[in-house]
């Protein structure tokens, strides 16, 4: 008897293992598997994602061998992905999770025609500033965080040398960055050297450290390790990166770069539109807002000349700054009123605060949005150099976009959101982001925050110039100087539109996301406006919209559809 029950027992024993080896993975399982190895792969991400790290002294990979081993994992996992049905997911902020894991697996893994890491010189989130960033998150509170940050820090020789060998088999293999945007990355890196080494970003971790003695030897490993191991990076760009760089800047220049700006499209869109229905459709909003420039030009100017009313605005001497600090005290006061007024159109707004930090010299942009993390609050972006070719009307539109109700407040309350798995950190989805973003420009004028009549012709003659210009570019191949011009026409000045086309060189699609999201949110509230009627609460659907964060756009559509049919049920 004593044997049989072993026996029976070891049955069992085997069976339930055979169950546990055939039951199909679950999304919660197949999303620990992301974010940990996420964290391990690419340690850095964490402190903009603000989560928590073990290990400071680990760095995000960049060899060719072990971005290898994580397309392996990227492929595993995704073929486990495909074994769930959503339909089976009953779970609100499960059924998310699935939708997050799936457009970024999709995204990656049609992303790797382009051989990214092969061309990677970028004036915009370039390896230079990846490490002027880290510096002000590396933490050095304790002595392990000391030992840790020189740890990592030692570790930026040979992380700048495997990118000098990923640059030269790019070369080898005909992928390059255009020489006008290799120079632009070698005048920042020796803005960066000729920093007073008291003034340079990378001494934050002294600055901030109260021990002397760590103080001193961090300005020493500055010195001897960090300053010279980029001016190499430099010289390496100098000497042998750009004579062999490529003169056309259109991503049709490099193998497969059709095949790859359809990759940018997917990744930076969430969607499946080709680069052809982009231009078409940035085409056909460009000249309806035209139209509309033209009303408002024989309202304000009798006149509705386009071009004649851009320049009214332009030439308008009250429209400008006289001083840096007159773009400081504006910026903060329309971004608290726009706070106060949203109020009366969002049940919810952010927690978290956000605060006006200006570039520095450094730096280059025309206006960003930094999320909160940890202790560090949420920064609206500004550019405070040349005031007196600023304009009121431009910054107006870049506040709501950027600050209240627009990004700021979109990414707040994400950031409140509870529950949620925490590879919801890890993921922000262009399209919708700055889809809301440029909703928001829209929402702003309903919201009455526009202080002068120049910005309603202005937010008006921007808009979905991106989704013409950017596939205008890489598939047209419009030369620089139409696309200068193109951009110009809308009112922007000259350094902006030359930011603009270079951030498309190097980030091909980005500028598409903003009016491809914006479009698909305008185009919903529509919908639930002719479909719901007088129940239509626009509270509510500012709600819907952003009550599950970034999400791919064609899950938002579903959400928004789902509520839509739920308000039109009848009450019991």
């Amino acid at each position: 008897m004593k044997n049989g029950i072993i026996i029976l027992l070891a049955f069992l024993a085997v069976s339930c293992a055979s169950d546990k080896k055939n039951q199909s993975p679950t999304i919660i399982d197949l999303a620990d598997r992301f974010f940990e190895e996420t964290l391990l792969t690419n340690p850095q991400q964490a402190y903009a994602s603000d989560i928590p790290l073990k290990d400071h002294s680990l760095v995000s990979i960049n060899s060719l061998s072990d971005i290898k081993k994580w397309e392996d994992f990227e492929d595993k996992l995704y073929a486990d992905l495909q074994i769930i049905d959503e339909a089976n997911i009953s779970e609100k902020s499960e059924r998310i999770t699935y939708w997050l894991l799936k457009e970024q697996l999709e995204g990656s893994i049609g992303m790797r025609v382009c051989k990214r890491n092969l061309w990677n010189v970028n004036q915009e989130t370039g390896i230079h500033h990846i490490w002027t960033y880290l510096a002000d998150f590396q933490p050095v509170e304790n002595d392990t965080l000391k030992f840790q940050a020189f740890e990592r820090w030692n570790k930026l020789p040979a992380i700048l040398q495997t990118e000098m060998d990923n640059l030269s088999i790019g070369i080898a293999e005909g992928y390059t960055m255009p020489k006008e945007i290799v120079a632009i990355v070698i005048e920042q890196l020796q803005t960066l050297g000729d920093y007073p080494l008291e003034d340079s970003p990378f001494m934050s971790p002294a600055k901030r450290s109260e021990d002397e003695a760590f103080a001193n030897k961090w300005k020493e490993l500055v010195i001897i390790t960090v300053l010279p191991a980029f001016k190499q990076y430099q010289k390496f760009l100098e000497t042998e990166y750009l004579p062999k760089a490529r003169e056309e800047v259109s991503i049709l220049a490099n193998p497969n770069g059709k095949a790859c700006y359809q990759a940018f499209i997917r990744s930076m869109t969430t969607t499946k539109k080709s680069g052809d229905e982009l231009f078409e459709l940035g085409s056909k909003i460009v000249a309806a807002n035209t139209l509309k420039i033209q009303a408002l030009g024989k309202e304000l100017y009798q006149s509705n000349d386009f071009s004649e009313i851009i320049n009214r605005i332009k030439s308008d001497s009250t429209n400008y700054f006289k001083s840096r600090d007159e773009i400081l005290a504006y910026n903060n006061k329309i971004m608290n009123d726009a706070k106060i007024k949203s109020a009366a159109w969002f049940d919810v707004l952010p927690s978290t605060d956000v605060i006006i930090k200006p570039y520095l010299s450094h730096e280059s942009g025309v206006g960003s949005y930094e999320a909160a993390t940890g202790d560090k609050p949420a920064y609206y972006r500004i550019n405070l150099k040349d005031p007196t070719h600023q304009t009121f009307y431009s910054n107006e539109t870049l506040s709501f976009h950027e600050a209240y109700p627009g990004h700021h407040l979109q990414i707040g309350i994400e950031k409140d959101i509870k529950g949620m798995h925490p590879i919801r950190n890890l993921m922000w989805f262009g399209s919708y982001g700055e889809g809301w973003a440029r909703y928001s420009e829209q929402l702003s004028e309903e919201m009455g925050l526009y202080n002068y009549k120049a910005s309603l012709i202005s937010r008006r003659a921007w808009p979905s110039r991106g989704l013409v210009m950017d596939p205008g570019l890489h598939l047209k191949k419009w030369p620089k100087e139409k696309i200068i011009i193109f951009m110009i026409e809308s009112g922007i000045e000259e350094s902006m539109a030359l930011n603009l086309y270079q951030r498309s060189i190097v980030m091909p699609a980005q500028l598409t996301s903003y009016d491809t999201g914006g479009e698909e949110i305008k185009a919903l509230r529509v919908l639930a406006e002719d479909q719901l009627g007088d129940a239509f609460n626009i509270k509510e659907f500012h709600t819907k919209i952003l009550e599950n964060g970034s999400i791919p756009l064609l899950p938002l559509r579903a959400v928004i559809k789902d509520w839509i049919a739920l308000k039109k049920q009848p009450m019991n």
